[in-house]
């Protein structure tokens, strides 16, 4: 007989892995598996699977709980937001800071805005990642293209990011189609790389939020990237 059950609770990998081999440890069980992505749990077993049973499992693994896998969209999209959290905010706090900035003038410009969500993201993103360089570095390389040929990039880059951000905020005009154009390469190279990871099904902390926030890579992720390499395409179009 077989179960799918979404859980609640888990926030890392280790969540994930703790639970399966809790699960998998039973005897009645014949084969659990544990998806962090969807927060989902996939279990078999040789006879009628009772969820108060497997959560009194579960729940002395740590602070997981199961519930019914319900079909509910509107549900889903809710629970992964969720479970992407820190992005979730971080973005959230980028776009309205960087609104805010252009209520003082009298009519909206696209331009002001572009630079304002950029020297913002990054500002805040570079923060996250100067928090522990070496861990940040040590998971981004797991994935960004240019840190794998490049010696040193990895732990140059949440500097690189603030200096971006910098730019941005300041328009520093003389320097800002370098700057997007070094955002350009920066980005795609980073997609390129998590897109990789995403279709091996790599389970790599997102080094987005440096090391201090354990995120998983996820297509949100990818989302972010995207929003930067049209921003600053659009932008080089602009100075061209």
């Amino acid at each position: 007989m077989q179960a799918i059950y979404k859980i609640e609770g888990m926030t890392c990998q280790g969540c994930a892995d703790n639970i399966q081999n809790g699960l998998n440890n039973q005897s009645f069980v014949s084969k659990a598996n544990v998806s962090l992505e969807e927060s989902k749990l996939t279990i078999e077993a040789d006879s009628d699977i009772d969820i108060n049973s497997l959560n009194s499992i579960v729940g002395t693994l740590g602070n997981y709980k199961l519930r019914p896998n319900k079909t509910n969209i509107f549900s889903e999209v809710i629970n992964y937001f969720t479970s992407k959290k820190p992005i979730v905010i971080a973005l959230s706090i980028v776009i309205l800071s960087s609104l805010a900035m252009q209520t003082s003038d009298e009519t909206f410009n696209l331009n002001k805005w572009f630079m304002s969500y950029m020297g913002i993201f990054f500002i805040i993103f570079s923060f996250l990642k100067l928090l522990n360089v070496s861990g940040f570095s040590m998971t981004f390389k797991r994935y960004d293209l240019i840190s794998k040929i490049i010696p040193g990039y990895a732990n140059s880059y949440p500097f690189i990011e603030l200096a971006l951000g910098i730019i941005f905020l300041t328009q520093t005009e003389s320097i800002l189609i370098y700057a997007n154009v070094l955002t350009l390469i920066f980005m795609i190279s980073q997609t390129i790389g998590i897109i990789r990871s995403l279709s091996k099904s790599e389970q790599i902390q997102c080094a987005c939020m440096g090391s201090a926030v354990d995120v998983p890579l996820s297509s949100l992720t990818v989302v972010e990237n995207i929003i930067m390499i049209a921003m600053a395409t659009y932008m080089i179009i602009q100075f061209i």
